[in-house]
């Protein structure tokens, strides 16, 4: 139960936005199948039709998935999320307190069922059943790769969340901002953490109709699930959730934990670039496949910022494209020029970041620097003679004020 005043645990620089869809409406459709309004407890696969995106075109696609890990379609509850409709909040990031004015209640998911396959009957329920799904993708594509199941806790997940923020904007004025066309993971505490999804207008030419909303992007969600991830393996395990470490390694962090996010991302979904399906300017090169260079400026931006460090894209997306690359060299590269790496060589790099960031405060935060973690990452187990060649022959290319600081490549 959440508490009617929540002290935010966590700052808002932890916190990462995505985007998506609609309120739950029953719409009962005059067809001669069975409609299902309220469905019971189904521990078996789902066969369901989910809105998603089409890879080749980048455009919104209607096709049949199959939901695994659900407990209860009918009010799409299972082992990957648990849905709640109705929330109202305020995030004041002034005062750093959570206020619930409204904590939500279960959704219902109506749907038509026909040769054994569930159709959503209105759009809230299609919206919402595909949000379960790339979720419960992020989450069986994580556990491949060594998380155990059920060692994030409980995700809810907070559909078309009515969300007021109030921060300062850059010159230092208050500003009260009623979230649209936006989602993010948020953990309030320990026990209390989740992915709010917000409402986005279907008349919203920018956002619905030639853009794919971000909730129904499977990378974008599962780089919203790494959020949750970095947030169990690093922040966790750091006192007081890292919020005590000094403005330059907590910027460093906060720009690894996007780049890490962006790395599982295309890990999944094999799409250097998937976020272009849903934000044609996301507002810097987040395209993997680009080469990107770490230069003095990125340092320079993090070390001045302080505590008003607000990119962390620059050196994130830095991270994720040295890393795609890597992952391309893994395997035999075609003699007629580049290609993207395959499921396997993909999995093989997911595998040691997941890892390297398993072990990372082990090695100590207090001082974090982005070369850190490619030092720990060519300790791992997977990194043998040739790999660890390759890893430093990127490095090179790409690190090279800080290759010299990397542990593994001298």
């Amino acid at each position: 139960m959440h508490q009617d005043v929540q002290k935010l645990n966590i700052p808002k620089k932890n916190m990462t936005l995505i985007s998506t869809p609609k309120k739950s409406v029953t719409c009962m459709v005059p067809y001669l199948f069975l409609i299902l309004a309220a469905l019971g407890c189904d521990n078996h696969p789902v066969k369901v039709e989910i809105l998603t995106i089409d890879q080749k075109t980048k455009t919104l696609d209607l096709r049949v998935a199959t939901v695994k890990s659900v407990q209860n379609i009918g009010k799409l509850e299972g082992r990957a999320t648990r849905l709640r409709g109705g929330i109202s909040m305020e995030l004041d990031y002034i005062e750093e307190v959570a206020r619930w004015h409204r904590v939500g209640t279960p959704v219902a998911f109506n749907a038509i069922k026909s040769n054994g396959i569930l159709y959503p009957a209105d759009f809230n329920s299609l919206a919402m059943v595909s949000v379960y799904y790339n979720i419960e993708q992020a989450m069986l594509f994580f556990e491949s790769i060594g998380m155990i199941p059920g060692e994030l806790g409980r995700l809810d997940t907070y559909y078309w969340a009515d969300v007021l923020e109030i921060n300062y904007d850059d010159y230092g004025a208050i500003t009260r901002e009623k979230g649209s066309n936006n989602a993010f993971y948020l953990a309030l505490s320990q026990d209390d953490r989740g992915f709010y999804v917000m409402p986005f207008d279907l008349q919203d030419t920018q956002s619905a109709v030639d853009r794919v909303p971000l909730s129904m992007n499977p990378g974008v969600v599962t780089h919203e699930f790494a959020h949750a991830v970095f947030q169990h393996l690093v922040y966790d395990a750091l006192p007081n959730g890292g919020k005590d470490l000094l403005p330059t390694p907590y910027n460093y962090l906060w720009a690894l934990n996007e780049g890490i996010a962006d790395i599982f991302a295309i890990a999944l979904t094999g799409d250097n670039d998937f976020i272009t399906a849903s934000i044609s300017n996301p507002g810097v090169q987040r395209n993997a496949a680009e080469f990107i260079e770490y230069d003095e400026f990125l340092d320079d931006h993090v070390q001045r910022a302080g505590d008003s460090f607000k990119n962390p894209y620059e050196i994130g997306s830095f991270i994720s494209a040295t890393v795609y690359e890597i992952a391309r060299r893994f395997q035999p590269l075609p003699p007629n020029g580049p290609t993207r790496p395959a499921l396997r060589a993909r999995k093989v790099v997911a595998k040691i970041t997941y890892d390297t960031l398993a072990v990372l405060v082990n090695y100590g935060a207090d001082n974090f620097v982005p070369a850190d973690f490619f030092s720990i990452f060519l300790t791992h187990p997977l990194i043998g003679p040739g790999r660890r060649q390759i890893v430093c022959d990127v490095l090179a290319e790409r690190f090279k004020i800080h290759y010299d600081e990397v542990e593994g490549c001298q």
